[in-house]
């Protein structure tokens, strides 16, 4: 039953990140427009300072390390204000979801949660860059170019991906800590009833494995008008631990052989000892690697949580909403619905929501403080019984990204709920 919960949740994080798939694929990729003089600069001063202050100014002359200090700072300055500026992120990360109407003031939220990187890599003929990372104390999305000469001509982004050796891996002195908080929160959520002891041994099993907390990395890749490749790595982080410090594994990153009459749905899976096993071929790696990028994130804009009992519905469903959390990307709320749930619908004195209702009901928008209303799409329900109840998790993606801090309301079933009205968590 623990085992189950805890794949059951996996699951529903890895359908969450699917949610971007189709958008990530066909986005209009833009390469950064920062000059490649530049970009050595800062790549040098900020990888070795002291052998870039030696090419500067000489081996034998003092080290004049204020300067030192202050270019470094002027250079990882530059590098955020000009993102701030022209839109770096926006061009980052193209599935970020920008309002059109302000895009500086979507650039500057996502600027808040973004960690610049700007790490470079060379592995045989291979060169990939890390550019950034941005956190919304959920999801992870991190960006990345290549440069692979060998790319093939027929590259084709549509393509079903194998990314299985592929991974997030947290630095060891904060994975137990991590573990600890995600399966206490997992039995939480689920409302299974266990003892200390049981959590810690559960806790315990999960440390033998050295890709365990596994955030199911998710990559895509898009090649780009010069030839380059622009990746999005796409995870589950929650907000367990303070500034998370991460490695991005990347090797043998390949298409699948399609051939005709494959459905493009490919069974694969990597166990926690790192076990790799899928039921279908795959093409030469366009990036063997293997690549190490280790990086901090210290930068998140924190969901907000709020709890209460408003009564609503929707489409004739009576529920009532008990927490509501936003976020950068996503809304959530967590409702009980009033009527019994008969999924079979062969009960006639409980409720049934077909499987269309189920896959439709999500929050429909939301305002913020400056009185816009920001329409939700792609949300879903996902329902379950315990102790006779029936409760359910109900989502809505903003059109754009937004500030928590912002909102004021939701909308549910066309019901405007305040958050006034509810208990922020977090105070």
């Amino acid at each position: 039953m623990t085992q189950f919960d805890i794949l059951l949740r996996r699951a529903l994080m890895d359908a969450n990140l699917a949610q971007y798939d189709r958008a990530l694929r066909s986005a209009e990729t833009k390469e950064p427009e920062f000059s490649p003089g530049y970009l050595r600069e800062r790549t040098r001063v900020l990888a070795d300072p002291q052998a870039w202050a030696r090419r500067r100014f000489g081996g034998r002359k003092r080290l004049n390390w204020r300067l030192i200090a202050i270019v470094a700072a002027l250079l990882l300055l530059s590098a955020c204000g000009y993102a701030l500026v022209t839109g770096q992120f926006a061009q980052w990360f193209p599935t970020i979801w920008m309002d059109p109407e302000a895009p500086e003031a979507s650039e500057e939220i996502v600027s808040r949660m973004g960690t610049v990187i700007g790490e470079p890599q060379t592995v045989g003929d291979e060169t990939m860059t890390l550019n950034a990372a941005v956190w919304d104390g959920q999801d992870l999305k991190l960006s990345l170019t290549a440069e692979v000469p060998d790319l093939p001509e027929d590259f084709d982004s549509q393509a079903p991906f194998y990314d299985l050796e592929c991974r997030l891996i947290m630095a060891e002195h904060q994975r137990e800590a991590y573990l600890r908080k995600e399966i206490a929160q997992i039995h939480a959520n689920s409302h299974i009833d266990s003892t200390e002891e049981e959590l810690e041994e559960l806790v315990q099993s999960h440390l033998e494995y050295p890709d365990d907390p596994d955030f199911h990395s998710v990559v895509r890749a898009a090649r780009q008008e010069d030839g380059t490749l622009i990746l999005q790595v796409m995870a589950a982080l929650f907000d367990y631990v303070e500034d998370p410090e991460l490695t991005l594994h990347i090797e043998n990153f390949a298409t699948y052989k399609v051939e005709e009459g494959d459905d493009g749905i490919f069974t694969s899976s990597r166990a926690p000892d790192g076990t790799v096993t899928t039921d279908h071929e795959i093409n030469e790696p366009f990036l063997k690697g293997p690549f190490d990028f280790t990086f901090t994130l210290d930068k998140k804009l924190s969901p907000i949580s709020y709890a209460g009992d408003i009564d609503a519905t929707y489409e004739n469903i009576p529920l009532r909403v008990s927490k509501i959390t936003v976020m950068a990307f996503q809304v959530c709320a967590n409702v009980d619905l009033l009527a019994l749930y008969d999924p079979s619908g062969e009960d006639p004195d409980k409720l049934h929501i077909s499987l269309e209702q189920n896959l439709a009901m999500s929050l429909n928008g939301l305002w913020t403080k400056d009185g816009e209303y920001v329409e939700c799409i792609g949300g879903t329900a996902f329902s379950f019984e315990h102790d006779g109840k029936t409760d359910g998790e109900m989502r809505g993606n903003p059109v754009h990204v937004i500030d928590p801090a912002q909102v004021t309301a939701v909308c549910i079933g066309g019901k405007r709920v305040e958050l006034s009205e509810l208990t922020r968590l977090d105070e």
